[in-house]
């Protein structure tokens, strides 16, 4: 059985690190072109030449997320998920920093556990929306925040560097409406 709880960071005064690993086969190319009254966008499902591969180390506790509640997902002890969240005040919406599901237990309805943590915080706040942001290379991400209730809502061709579009991997911004 799979059990949540929440945690704090002054149980984890070194913080505490999670490696986040994933593989997609697809990704959304994203075109944009100027008009003479406005702009072309399309995001369209293309396939990778090679399945793009993705590592990342995250601090759970890093400054830019304080004030985050952040759960933790369990199975017999043995930590399967993380989520972070955080309220932002300044727009009413909550945030979703990092969703973390490791891969030995992707599929069992963890993910969907965690975010409906997320969707119980965001009814209790009174928030209007949650959001989030992922890439359009990450797929595997799009389909499961699909899958959820969650829309783009947005989205940055340079966030990450001036290449993105070029690189396949446009921040992506997600939202669901509460």
């Amino acid at each position: 059985m799979v059990t949540i709880r929440r945690i704090d960071q002054k149980n984890y005064p070194k913080g505490k690190q999670v490696s986040y690993h994933y593989t997609s086969e697809k990704y959304y190319k994203v075109q944009m072109g100027a008009q003479s009254n406005g702009w072309n966008i399309s995001l369209t499902e293309e396939v990778f030449e090679i399945p793009f591969e993705k590592n990342l180390e995250e601090e759970i506790f890093d400054s830019h997320k304080e004030g985050s509640e952040v759960y933790v997902s369990e199975h017999n002890g043995e930590e399967t998920g993380i989520i972070v969240i955080q309220h932002m005040e300044w727009n009413n919406t909550l945030l979703i920093h990092d969703l973390y599901i490791d891969k030995r237990f992707k599929r069992k309805g963890i993910g969907s556990a965690l975010v409906a943590i997320a969707q119980k915080r965001a009814r209790e706040m009174g928030v209007r929306m949650i959001v989030l942001e992922t890439q359009t290379s990450n797929y595997p991400a799009i389909q499961f925040y699909l899958k959820e209730g969650f829309q783009m809502i947005g989205f940055n061709l340079n966030s990450y560097s001036n290449e993105d579009v070029k690189n396949n991997e446009v921040r992506l911004e997600m939202g669901y409406i509460i």
